[in-house]
């Protein structure tokens, strides 16, 4: 059996406090993914309350709904766990974190997307979520590095 975990990372030029603002939002995907038509936020909680459930729509048609099980302004992580997939997903299980760490001789933020999986999910499924993971960062990426630059201004 290969492994259940994707991960990606990537390097952002912005400040990990500029980074974490925009990132803690449960909704940040609406906001810097194209590929996201909308997030609908479950209940009246907040956006970064644990426990809240958002449903993510792609342009595909697909939906997702994923809770917030952890966000710590500590140490900058946000996780949630798949609760729900249309089409159906091709895994039992998913969590998924989203890290940030200080890159402190240029002042920047290494981005790490990380996904644990069931143990009945298939290594082609791993390797296809990990190229999106990287793509995933790149996007957030340009799109954070765009708007701190015009925060500067």
């Amino acid at each position: 059996m290969g492994s259940t975990r994707a991960f990606a990372s990537s390097v952002c030029e912005a400040p990990i406090e500029f980074v974490w603002r925009e990132i803690r939002d449960f909704k940040f995907p609406a906001k810097f993914f194209d590929s996201v038509v909308d997030v609908e936020l479950a209940g009246n909680k907040p956006s970064t309350a644990v426990g809240v459930s958002r449903k993510l729509q792609w342009v595909d048609g697909s939906i997702r709904i994923q809770t917030l099980i952890a966000i710590s302004d500590q140490s900058h992580t946000v996780s949630w766990e798949s609760e729900y997939s249309d089409p159906p997903a091709e895994y039992t299980a998913c969590l998924t974190t989203l890290s940030l760490h200080r890159v402190t001789d240029i002042d920047a933020t290494l981005l790490i997307w990380s996904s644990d999986f069931s143990t009945d999910v298939s290594s082609s499924v791993v390797m296809f979520e990990q190229r999106a993971y990287a793509q995933n960062l790149h996007d957030l990426s340009y799109h954070l590095e765009n708007l701190y630059r015009e925060s500067k201004q």
